[in-house]
């Protein structure tokens, strides 16, 4: 019944969603700000259209070698008109407002996106970004396989469950020159961390936060989680593990770190239930997949 239910839901929020992608033609010179919206395009073969990508769009491989119009929180409007584009795609995350201003002013149509950390979300990106680029058949596919996906993993998590608590989860956002910040609630990294079956330990507050010494070492996660960026940007496993209040963890003395591509890991796109499988294995070792 619940399941259900939520495909209901599901389908009239895309149906709120999809009207305005699916009353236009499809564009032409497309730029994308959002590393996991231009995976899907990628993704359904929408790649043709793409003219410009933010600096997140680091997946496939292909995206690198396009235009970049800077960060997606801090968009430069002189890049992204430069590239002559008939659409932008991003999500209510990018910016910053001012330059969002000067290119609607401009005429530029804007699609945006809800920022949404959740499978519900994802399916909602790909469903409007295939109306948007005229290939709803083939985000009806890449949606059927997500789920497909996801319901495999649902199914091993049930087996693992009967038999082992959800194992404690702290993610670290780790930069050089700056203290790691966690990952609390309403974040890709929580979102990740509960599809793969894990618990985030500092689910008490939004977004991310320092935490102090004594707080981190109270939190006694099982699992460390950060990006590989971060890491290599931090100098390594050792410098964040021997960090004062994590040395003192369970996990930094049994070096139950994981680190994964910060797109893979806070992207949430088409590989999300993958970086969701990974990370559950990593939570699960000794737990068959399949009885």
């Amino acid at each position: 019944m619940k399941a259900k239910l939520t495909s209901i839901l599901l389908g009239l929020l895309l149906s709120f969603s999809l009207g305005a992608a699916s009353s236009q033609t499809p564009p032409q010179r497309l730029v994308v700000a959002g590393g996991g919206l231009t995976e899907i395009v990628y993704a359904i073969g929408g790649e043709a259209a793409l003219v410009g990508v933010d600096s997140t769009s680091q997946y496939p491989k292909a995206a690198q070698a396009l235009p970049g119009v800077g960060y997606m929180r801090a968009l430069s409007a002189e890049g992204v008109l430069s590239l002559k584009p008939d659409a932008l795609l991003l999500t209510d995350e990018a910016g910053p407002p001012p330059v969002l201003a000067i290119l609607r002013q401009s005429g530029l149509p804007l699609h945006t996106l809800k920022a949404e950390y959740s499978m519900v979300g994802l399916l909602q990106h790909i469903a409007y970004i295939g109306e948007l680029l005229g290939r709803s058949e083939q985000s009806q596919a890449l949606a059927a396989q997500i789920r497909q996906q996801q319901q495999v993993l649902q199914q091993r998590i049930a087996r693992q469950q009967r038999t082992h608590a959800a194992p404690k989860v702290l993610f670290l956002l780790t930069h050089a020159g700056r203290s790691p910040m966690a990952a609390g609630a309403n974040t890709a990294a929580h979102a990740l961390i509960e599809l793969a079956g894990g618990r985030n330990v500092v689910s008490d507050f939004s977004g991310y936060r320092p935490l102090s010494q004594e707080a981190i070492a109270s939190l006694q996660p099982d699992l460390i989680l950060t990006t590989e960026q971060g890491l290599e940007q931090l100098g390594g496993a050792e410098a964040l593990l021997n960090k004062a209040g994590i040395k003192l963890t369970a996990a930094a003395r049994q070096r139950q770190l994981l680190a994964m591509d910060a797109l893979l890991l806070l992207g949430f796109g088409p590989r999300t239930v993958q970086a969701a499988s990974t990370l559950n294995q990593r939570l699960y070792p000794t737990v068959p997949k399949a009885q």
